[in-house]
């Protein structure tokens, strides 16, 4: 048993260091293969242009249409604003790129649509999302200008066009593939440890103490990594369906929200957390609510996204102060936990609320998630440093565990198992016996200890039983396993299909090595060892338990004994049986 643990212990080792080599990996490969195509390819098919200066409103007013939409005409979700381009400005081929933010953009070239995001200032009904349009502008035809219907819609954050620029499907593809590189990469990262904690959460199970925290991160790590991977430009131009992209996003999002909260409740072990076991039970209740009611089309996750991350941000403070709580009680006392594991997690959910605040009021076109991802790179190091520490740890103590119980249960002359590991593989046998064709008990005595000892002193006699035990060890020990059960009592337990027969070799090579001592013209003494042998038969004795087998093996032992002491006793003292 110690030793599956040591190489359990061992392969988490392997794993940790598999995953931060499949990171490294991801990460050079990722840089890799976007410098490498770019160097194949001529720089020039590259190039995009900015699109988001040089429009013009209805009374001639030039705009600048980036971040927030500047205008000095009010628009609403049933007044459009209309802005325009010359359609001079357009190359042969160029293709339109635009990602907006609570937007309804409609597309046309002169009066000709040319992509229809939604009607009035909604889009299928649903308010709030991000919009991202990738299409061929024509330039067959006499158009005058390129013209663009922008309604707002009624959610209540900060709505533009973060990003529009033109130039060929290469360039713009190349560009975006810039943009979302680094949010890619985290992602894959994530992931990958992600999977990683979860596989050495199940295999340690209990052996670590903090096992169930190791798989809840990596549930909430693999759910953040998809959420952000759905919040690309990326996501939504292979999608080509808004809607799907954007509710996959929070659904993955809200997901990851309980996994951190149970990894909060179990990696903190304090003894103060009833709060946050509050808000635990009402982000597990509130997920599949509001899963059930999307799917039902009751409401959307779009429709409640600024509601859930008003509550996550709510969340975020109560588990400072908790932490903040906790780690003043703890304050010079033993604690789990160090300084960084707490500082980490202030430094994630700082991070989460500056998002929080920034996707709410900042221009759109920033990166949503760009604090968060660093907050959580920060504390992802710490906290699997921190698992990384405990696996140490529990390494070093099951080696010295592993020392003291060797001694425990080894005997200290002979070097075999003593009498308390006898009872342990005893009790074992005991209890799975029946799966077992055989067992094999053979009792030992040595005879003529105590003559030896009166006669020759105690280190003769304890020479008498090391010399013993090794003739028992080499004949038996390789078919089973050699106890001293006393001062001069041994014991082999052998499970083997063919017991009966691997006995008879053992026996034919103890005797052998017996005769080979006592021929020994330097011989300190004479040695004699009396067995006796019984076997358990699955077959034949099922209902007989290993302590009458052991029985018979004693009386068995008690008569072979009594044939030598008449055949070689040389004095009266050595011929009385004890």
């Amino acid at each position: 048993m110690k030793k599956d643990t040591e190489k359990t212990d061992k392969f988490d080792l392997v794993v940790i260091i598999c995953l931060i080599a499949l990171s490294v990996f991801a990460v050079s490969a990722s840089f890799i293969t976007l410098f490498s195509v770019g160097s194949r390819i001529d720089p020039d098919s590259y190039k995009t242009t900015d699109m988001s200066l040089g429009w013009k409103d209805e009374n001639g007013i030039v705009l600048s249409i980036g971040g927030i939409l500047e205008s000095s005409k009010n628009y609403s979700d049933t007044e459009p604003l209309y802005v325009y381009k010359k359609a001079s400005d357009i190359k042969d081929e160029e293709m339109l790129y635009l990602h907006s933010r609570n937007l309804v953009v409609n597309i046309y070239m002169d009066d000709t649509p040319i992509h229809i995001t939604g009607t009035g200032g909604s889009l299928e009904g649903l308010d709030g999302f991000d919009n991202y349009v990738f299409v061929c502008l024509p330039t067959e035809g006499n158009y005058d200008y390129l013209k663009l219907e922008i309604y707002k819609t009624r959610y209540s954050a900060q709505s533009g066009i973060g990003s529009m620029i033109s130039g060929s499907e290469k360039a713009i593809i190349r560009k975006l593939l810039g943009e979302n590189i680094i949010p890619i990469i985290a992602a894959v990262i994530f992931i990958v440890v992600g999977i990683g904690l979860i596989v050495i959460g199940v295999s340690t199970g209990k052996k670590v103490e903090s096992y169930l925290s190791s798989v809840y991160y990596g549930i909430f790590l693999v759910a953040v990594a998809l959420g952000s991977i759905f919040d690309t430009s990326w996501a939504h131009i292979v999608s080509d369906n808004y809607i799907h992209t954007e509710t996959s996003q929070r659904i993955f999002l809200c997901a990851a929200f309980p996994a951190f909260l149970a990894f909060i409740d179990k990696f903190f072990v304090t003894e103060h957390t009833y709060p946050v076991k509050i808000i635990e039970i009402i982000s597990f209740i509130m997920f599949p609510v509001m899963l059930i009611m999307n799917n039902a089309g009751i409401i959307s996750f779009i429709d409640v996204g600024t509601y859930y991350l008003l509550f996550v941000a709510f969340c975020g403070l109560v588990i400072f102060e908790e932490l903040f709580v906790f780690m003043l009680k703890t304050r010079g006392a033993r604690s789990l936990r160090s300084m960084r594991d707490y500082i980490s997690v202030y430094i994630f959910i700082g991070c989460c609320i500056i998002d929080i605040i920034g996707f709410i009021s900042m221009p759109v076109g920033n990166d949503d998630m760009f604090f968060s991802r660093l907050g959580l790179f920060v504390m992802s190091a710490v906290t699997i440093l921190s698992w990384f520490n405990e696996i140490l740890e529990i390494i070093k103590l099951g080696v010295q565990a592993g020392r003291i119980g060797k001694i425990a249960f080894t005997d200290a002359n002979t070097g075999i198992g003593n009498v308390a590991a006898f009872k342990a593989e005893f009790d074992d046998l005991e209890a799975k016996k029946l799966t077992c064709r055989y067992i094999g008990i053979v009792q030992f005595d040595v005879n003529n200890l105590k003559v030896i000892n009166d006669s020759k002193g105690h280190e003769a006699g304890d020479l008498l039983i090391k010399s013993a035990a090794d003739i028992i060890n080499n004949s038996f020990g390789t078919i089973g396993n050699c106890y001293r059960t006393g001062g001069d009592e041994f014991v082999a337990l052998i499970v083997d299909d063919h017991a009966p027969i691997a006995c008879e070799e053992a026996i034919y090579k103890f005797n052998k090595l017996i005769d080979k001592f006592n021929n020994n013209e330097n011989k300190p003494f004479e040695l004699r060892i009396a067995f006796g042998i019984g076997y358990y038969q699955n077959d034949k004795t099922t209902n007989a338990t290993l302590k009458e087998i052991h029985k018979i093996a004693d009386e068995r032992m008690y008569e072979n004994k009594k044939m030598l002491k008449a055949r070689y006793a040389k004095t009266p003292e050595e011929a009385v049986i004890r």
